[in-house]
């Protein structure tokens, strides 16, 4: 994943969405092609691991693993209409999308244990569900349950986060499109407008104010659907 400087993900952030339960991308290598499949993880602190299971008869348990896993994480994403930005009328613009992602890296472990598959799943129940939920399904279903899955571990070794959340515009294009995302929804992306991306485009621009590089305080015409 390519991250130009100014698109990086804050540390904080990659580290809270790490801390939550969320559904991911698991993609591993095999001698044929890639394999992937969304499912959802969670943070095993103790161990530094993403834990997860799947499907017993998944070609991704099935055939060899070749290399280390990666999962991606998609936190909020939404199209972005030059007719949002504020300096579109004075300088046109193109759409774009504007995203926030997290990529981890590290080796995968596949345990075909049912009963690492039942605490696996367990644990993702408990931590959206109260106890009863699986108490009412009984104990004995759910080890039947468990043998038709898989637990997975994927070591958390490397991570890089990227937020294309309009850094790179006019402090007034932030403001018009924080306003805009708010409107239809998106609050979580107007939060991040304004509290991240927001302060990092006031002072790009009050430096280059300083400098007097008055032709870079428009930024010019360019594609940025990358």
């Amino acid at each position: 994943m390519y991250v130009p400087g100014h698109f990086e993900l804050p540390d904080d952030y990659a580290t809270a969405m790490l801390a939550r339960p969320r559904v991911g991308n698991l993609i591993t290598v095999h001698d044929d092609a890639p394999q992937a499949t969304l499912v959802p993880f969670y943070r095993d602190t103790e161990r530094g691991t993403l834990v997860t299971h799947l499907v017993r008869n998944n070609p991704q348990v099935r055939e060899p693993i070749t290399g280390g896993a990666m999962v991606i994480f998609d936190d909020v994403d939404a199209y972005v209409s030059p007719s949002w930005y504020a300096t579109n009328a004075i300088q046109a613009n193109v759409p774009t999308w504007d995203y926030i992602t997290l990529h981890v890296w590290g080796p995968v472990h596949i345990d075909p244990d049912p009963q690492a598959a039942l605490r696996a799943a367990r644990r993702l129940t408990e931590l959206y569900e109260s106890d009863d939920v699986l108490g009412a399904v009984g104990e004995e279903k759910l080890e039947r349950m468990a043998r038709a899955i898989v637990a997975v571990e994927v070591g958390i070794e490397r991570v890089r986060g990227k937020a294309k959340m309009s850094q790179n515009r006019h402090p007034d294009d932030i403001r018009s499109l924080a306003a805009q995302l708010a409107r239809q929804g998106q609050d979580r992306m107007a939060e991040f407008l304004l509290e991240v991306s927001l302060p990092y485009a006031e002072q790009r621009y009050a430096t280059l104010a300083r400098l007097g590089d008055l032709h870079a305080l428009h930024p010019p015409r360019s594609a940025e659907i990358t």
